[in-house]
């Protein structure tokens, strides 16, 4: 991928680029101008439309587009052929085994080397076993193991935060896929049976090298997902690889850790040829003869395409998650716990000065270096308390009132109770001035009556959801204020339905108390920081009946005159937080707007969704729906439709995987942000983030690992140590050239002195 650039199988594997620049490239390319005959059986590209023979294949029978067992067609020899529903000629394992027979005692009477790769579509979905075989692998649960239904998981990326233990019915299905991917796996062992017995018969069992694998492992049940394949734990990464051919002891074990990259070396170096530069990997051969010889350590697992700087723009979570500083986080070399700090001080919920509600704060030592300490809300008030004078004046006012010195109890009690005035004010202000922070302190007081909005609306969908007969599926059950009623054929004849029924309301209800939660923390949030009522308003209003210019006196107090100076300042704080009300206030409408188009959008999206009710999508997460007519045969499902949610779009990672005789280890950066440590030596189902167990010189070393292996190409370090001989060459020729010149002008002073 570090050469060719190709991530999807959209555009890329299907563009006009790829067909002229890579796939002429491939190991099938190199053995057949060396001499070998090369065939191409089963399924080649999900996007592989059949209007074209790659290069490099004498015998080319492969699927259009992606796996099937029956009704497909094939690309044979640059010819289209259909094929239907009938076992007996239509079967794919059985065609590609066939093929693969007749290859065989073809290439007995022939001089020249032969090269296949049959690559059938079994255990791949939609998982059609052959007919012999559709009774077999009942009960299985193999796929039972310590992470099956391991959920939910706070230590580990967003989508298994996200994904809660699995329903019965989600659990019943993967037990069944179980049994379903077993029984098509035993077309494929009748195959290897047929074609060693084949090699035998012509005499070439003992000159050939056979290779098993799979391009990818697969999950069932475990942490809470249904199925899948894109994680980088040892269930989706690790792979079935045998191999049998000359030089091999029989149930012989080498322990070097084998990639995909690997096999097309290995191919070329079994026939005698160098591996070009535009290929990674290396040849496993030597460790054939060798059981001790080196391979590799470490290498990196990746899925994704989406960078840091990508993702922090376009995800919602950006904010607060991934700032600029985390992407140079991820983009260095070396991390320390410093740097760490520097991240964690840069969100929000760290900023100084406290607020109310604000637990930690970091701070500067002297020396410059920064921690995390708790936050000290009422001396950090008063150290910035406002400094009132002794007499107190409103805004734009010229006289204002003192407390008589006499009176030294009441000027006591009156200085508390400006304390308590000012303490709250200043309350006020700090949690304004970190208003451009966060969302939440943006919206004004008037947001809260759109909240309350909210909340009543989706406690009416709530109440409504219990209204069944207003839902697009029938459900069969009916809701009147005193009772609830069912038909008899929904409790009794048909269990189906009442599962789904079940379903799709806890489903629903589920959804819509996620949302009403989230908008009560919002509401309560905003209550905490309603403006506090000012004890002004009493005496605007005196004021204004009065007629009189003096403020509101408290009772012992007296007339003074207001420092001019202090009053300005007072006038332009109050301008001030004019000015920032009505930002506010435009924040507000944006957002209220923002708000009601999110709401239409929403809605517009569960009008689309109503034809398969059974599937909620959130547009986070990759999910699939199954239901009685996604298989078509035996065993059939029979349980009704449900929705399961198996991926992200966030899931992008980049992972090292180390293992030696020391060490087995799997430490993953993901693209949000977050970082996990797994040791397989002591979690071998990896359960446990271990993460903060880790000293900072371990962390930087497999931080640089990854670093590395995400920049390696093979084609450019091919090209860079190219490049590298070429320069030595060029010095070495420069230096050649000048040591002639030395000796040339040495012979002619030489001859100039023997004259003289």
């Amino acid at each position: 991928v570090h050469n060719h650039h190709v991530y999807t199988n959209n555009d890329n594997c299907s563009s006009p680029y790829w067909v002229e620049n890579h796939e002429k490239r491939t190991f099938a390319t190199y053995l057949q101008q060396s001499g070998y005959q090369t065939a191409y059986y089963g399924k080649y590209l999900n996007k592989y439309t059949g209007h074209h023979v790659p290069q490099g294949w004498d015998q080319w029978h492969a699927l259009v587009r992606n796996s099937r067992f029956y009704n497909y067609t094939i690309n044979s020899n640059g010819v289209l052929k259909q094929h239907g529903y009938d076992y007996t000629r239509d079967y794919l394992p059985d065609i590609i085994t066939n093929k693969t027979l007749q290859l065989i005692s073809r290439s007995a009477m022939s001089s020249s080397p032969f090269m296949a790769v049959l690559s059938y579509p079994g255990p791949h979905g939609p998982e059609d076993a052959a007919p012999q075989y559709q009774e077999m692998f009942y009960n299985v649960t193999t796929h039972h193991t310590p992470a099956y239904d391991f959920a939910p998981n706070p230590d580990k990326q967003w989508i298994l935060r996200h994904t809660e233990k699995m329903l019965p019915i989600h659990r019943y299905f993967t037990d069944l896929l179980m049994t379903k991917r077993l029984q098509t796996l035993q077309s494929v062992d009748s195959a290897v049976e047929k074609i060693v017995q084949r090699l035998t018969d012509a005499g070439q069992l003992e000159n050939t090298y056979i290779f098993y694998t799979s391009d990818h492992g697969y999950h069932l049940g475990q942490f809470g997902l249904v199925k899948g394949k894109a994680f980088p734990f040892e269930f989706d990464t690790h792979v079935p690889f045998l191999v049998r051919g000359p030089g091999i002891p029989p149930r012989s074990v080498r322990d070097q850790p084998v990639l995909n990259i690997d096999l097309a070396p290995t191919f070329l170096d079994i026939a005698g040829l160098d591996k070009p530069p535009h290929m990674d990997g290396k040849s496993i051969l030597p460790t054939f003869r060798k059981p001790d010889k080196k391979l590799r350590d470490a290498f990196l697992i990746e899925r994704g395409k989406m960078t840091f700087e990508r993702y922090s723009v376009v995800s919602q979570e950006g904010r607060g998650v991934l700032e600029d500083e985390n992407v140079s986080f991820f983009s260095k070399n070396h991390l320390s716990l410093t740097e760490r700090l520097s991240v964690e001080c840069n969100k929000p919920r760290y900023q100084s000065p406290c607020s109310l509600n604000q637990k930690w704060v970091c701070k500067k030592k002297g020396d410059g270096s920064l921690k995390i300490i708790r936050c000290k809300n009422k001396q950090g008030l008063k150290s910035s308390r406002m400094k009132y004078s002794n007499c107190h004046c409103s805004i734009g006012e010229k006289f204002g009132w003192k407390n008589d010195r006499s009176d030294k109890r009441a000027m006591k009690k009156n200085r508390k109770k400006l304390n308590l005035f000012s303490l709250t004010r200043r309350a006020r202000s700090i949690l304004t001035s970190q208003g451009d922070t966060s969302m939440l302190d943006d919206i004004a007081h008037e947001e809260m009556k759109e909240v309350d909005y909210l909340v009543e609306d989706i406690d009416e969908e709530i109440r409504g959801l219990h209204k069944l007969n207003n839902i697009t599926k029938p459900t069969g059950c009916v809701l009147s204020r005193k009772d609830k009623v069912c038909q008899q054929k929904v409790t009794d004849e048909d269990p189906s339905t009442w599962i789904t029924s079940r379903s799709t309301i806890k489903h629903q209800i589920q959804q819509l108390r996620a949302q009403l939660n989230e908008l009560k923390q919002i509401r309560k949030y905003l209550r905490l920081k309603r403006p506090v009522k000012e004890k002004e308003q009493g005496t605007r209003r005196h004021m204004k009946s009065g007629g009189s210019s003096s403020p509101f006196r408290e009772p012992g107090a007296e007339v003074c005159v207001c420092d001019e100076i202090q009053n300005n300042e007072v006038v332009k704080q109050h301008l001030k937080e004019e000015r920032n009300g009505r930002r506010r206030e435009k924040r507000m409408e944006r957002l209220l707007r923002k708000e009601r188009k999110r709401m239409k959008a929403d809605k517009k999206n569960q009008r689309k969704s109503k034809k398969q009710d059974h599937c909620k999508v959130d547009v986070k997460m990759n999910c699939f729906s199954h239901d009685n007519n996604h298989w078509h045969t035996a065993p059939l499902w029979t349980e009704g439709p449900f929705c399961a949610c198996t991926n992200s779009n966030n899931n992008t990672y980049w992972c090292v995987r180390n293992i030696n005789t020391t060490h087995n280890y799997l430490y993953c950066e993901y693209v949000t942000g977050m970082i996990t440590y797994f040791d397989l030596k002591v979690d071998p189902f990896q359960l446990t983030n271990l993460l903060y167990t880790l000293p900072d010189s371990q962390l930087n070393y497999m931080h640089q690992q990854v670093t590395h292996l995400r920049t390696y190409s093979g084609e450019k370090r091919f090209l860079e140590r190219r490049q590298r001989k070429l320069r030595l060459q060029k010095n070495k020729l420069r230096q050649k050239r000048l040591r002639k010149q030395r000796q040339s002008s040495i012979v002619a002073l030489s001859t100039k002195s023997r004259r003289g």
